[in-house]
């Protein structure tokens, strides 16, 4: 069974271009292990209206699953009880039911 991971790319602040690399590279190290799901909290960015890297990691992951890179991207505030391929991530990976309960702009779910 195929496991779920979260990534923090928020972690030390990094610039939107620090942020994108160590996002690649976490999907590259996922793929090639046994993770399925990728929890990536990007955070919303401090002027109230989304930061620069939740808007680049947000364009580069939809990027990717239009191309066929990963299966499955989900904004952190689409994932509810009435989107159904959260609703099916969910019951895969369990970790991500208390995401289902918080509308939350700041992260994003890729099913890789």
């Amino acid at each position: 069974m195929k496991r779920f991971k979260e990534i923090d790319l928020e972690a030390g602040m990094p610039t939107s271009a620090d942020a994108l690399t160590l996002l690649k590279s976490s999907i590259t190290n996922a793929k090639s292990g046994n993770i399925g799901c990728l929890y990536v909290i990007h955070g919303y960015g401090s002027s109230g209206k989304g930061g620069v890297i939740r808007d680049k990691v947000r364009q580069w992951l939809h990027a990717q699953a239009r191309n066929g890179t990963v299966k499955a991207v989900i904004n952190g505030e689409d994932f509810t009880i009435f989107n159904f391929k959260a609703l099916e991530l969910k019951n895969k990976y369990r970790e991500l039911e208390p995401l289902l309960k918080v509308c939350n702009h700041g992260v994003t779910v890729v099913e890789l």
